[in-house]
């Protein structure tokens, strides 16, 4: 495993906010210097970003990703060329955030739309990505067509069916060397998305239509459809809610029993920056004894959950910084080597995340300008396998 040494540069205080053409939080911060960190000229030092000296795909051996979207990839805007540059820097796996989502490709009966897929796939051969395929099928990305659905249950299955094979066997079509391996682009898959609610399995169309055993009937068209992709099972609070974790590896276990096609668990890993803390290395182990792949898919770390600050406070800025370190940490040294699918976060600036909530969160790696901030800090000590 690649290892590089990380240099603390003093930088010069930026006090109040930064913000670019989409707007951005207030960044709250001291008036005195942090740490001791005079810089010279009697400014302060910045607590809030840092220099980093390593960027995250060299660190390791297995993929470190990130969320894009066609527009985004495509997109001429300031912006979003910055968002390239950040990507294809510290990046070397990509998820479609919606692109590649039911709702956007499932046009009409028998009908697929994969123009916004087809050009991130592009987008990484050319670039040397890997893609992960997020998501078959999730209760919340349904096209109004579907839901309005009135023939049967047996043609509504046969819609779900003829839809995850045409996805999947069109997505297997373009390769690229990768590792010194002729490979699909297309890595791996999603094949359906938080099926358990809590306690007990979510009751969503698929389930009312298809019945209690519909996950496996997704994993095993999938399979039929490309013999090779990676399939995997994602879902939320797999770390923090243990009897939910206790029921996904029960039906991960069936599977496995039974022989429907599973090779891995997306773990999404959208944490606060005080929870889960002593059930993190716990479940991440749980996952892992299953001997399938782990994926920690969709990470992203909250500091205001709870609605208590106005302002990203340093204590909170430190606490998120710790928090991404657990992650990292935790996966490195608990995941075997050959399970280490890879590690996505989910989102660049705090202020295009899903938990923006309108500035009163900073959930992401980088501020509105794409700096960093010191939670890429703790990512990279966690990723070089030092403890938080």
């Amino acid at each position: 495993m690649k290892k590089v040494f990380r240099m603390l540069i003093v930088l010069f205080v930026i006090v109040g906010c930064s913000t670019d053409d989409d707007g951005g939080p207030k960044v709250g911060g001291p008036t005195d210097p942090v740490d001791g960190g005079d810089s010279g000229d009697g400014g302060n030092v910045d607590p809030y970003t840092y220099t980093a000296t390593s960027d995250l795909k060299d660190i390791v051996d297995f993929p470190i990703g990130n969320i894009v979207s066609a527009s985004k990839l495509t997109s001429g805007s300031t912006s979003n060329q910055a968002f390239r540059e950040v990507l294809n820097r510290e990046y070397n796996s990509i998820t479609a955030e919606n692109d590649m989502k039911m709702a956007n490709i499932f046009t009409a009966p028998g009908t697929y739309d994969f123009s916004d897929g087809d050009a991130i796939v592009d987008y990484a051969k050319a670039n040397g990505f890997r893609v992960h395929g997020h998501t078959l099928v999730w209760h919340a990305s349904i096209p109004t067509w579907l839901e309005n659905f009135d023939g049967t249950d047996e043609e509504f299955e046969t819609l779900i069916e003829d839809y995850v094979k045409a996805t999947v066997s069109h997505f297997a079509q373009e390769t690229m060397t990768y590792n010194g391996e002729e490979v699909s682009v297309v890595a791996g898959w999603d094949v359906v998305n938080e099926v358990w609610d809590g306690s007990s399995l979510r009751n969503s169309l698929f389930r009312q239509r298809m019945g209690d055993d519909y996950a496996a009937k997704l994993f095993t068209w999938a399979r039929e459809a490309d013999p090779d992709v990676k399939l995997f099972y994602n879902d939320y609070n797999i770390a923090g809610e243990t009897s939910k974790r206790n029921l996904i590896l029960g039906m991960v276990n069936n599977f496995i029993s039974n022989d429907v096609p599973i090779d891995g668990i997306g773990m999404q890993m959208h944490l606060n920056h005080n929870w889960p803390v002593d059930d993190l290395p716990t479940a991440i182990e749980e996952v892992a004894a299953t001997g399938l792949l782990v994926h920690i898919s969709e990470l992203d770390v909250k500091v205001n959950y709870s609605d208590d600050i106005t302002e990203f406070t340093v204590e909170r800025a430190q606490a998120q910084e710790e928090q991404y370190q657990r992650a990292a940490y935790h996966y490195v040294t608990k995941v075997p080597e050959d399970q280490q699918y890879g590690l996505t976060i989910w989102g660049f600036r705090d202020n295009d995340s899903w938990l923006y909530d309108n500035g009163n969160d900073w959930p992401l790696l980088y501020n509105n300008d794409f700096e960093t901030k010191i939670a890429h800090r703790g990512l990279v000590e966690g990723l070089q396998g030092n403890a938080p």
